[in-house]
């Protein structure tokens, strides 16, 4: 098989998929699904926010458009303190003996 083509049978292999829909529900959905990502990412409010009213983040910048900033906080709000706080648990602290601890490995 020459290098370019793609395998239909490989299951590795990307398959983009467009699914068009007007439901608030599903962009609810969607937008959930980035923040709970970035969240156990590590990542803040503040950059969380961010990303979704940059245009870059295709998805995301979607999600805001539609839905607005205030249901984007919303929903930032809500997911934080179900998976917040990661970030904490696994930053590496040294001593000054240049020791390094991974609090999230010693509980």
């Amino acid at each position: 098989m020459p290098y370019d083509d793609p395998d239909a049978t490989d299951p590795m292999a990307l398959h983009g998929v467009v699914v068009e829909t007007d439901s608030t529900a599903a962009m609810l959905d969607m937008a959930e699904c980035f923040v709970e990502e970035y969240i156990r990412g590590g990542f803040d409010t503040d950059r969380i926010l961010k990303m979704f009213q940059t245009q870059g983040y295709a998805g995301p910048f979607l999600a805001y458009q539609t839905l607005g900033e205030d249901a984007i906080r919303r929903i930032i709000d809500e997911l934080m303190p179900l998976w917040g706080g990661r970030k904490d648990r696994t930053t590496p602290s040294s001593s000054t003996t240049g020791q390094i601890s991974l609090p999230v490995l010693e509980s």
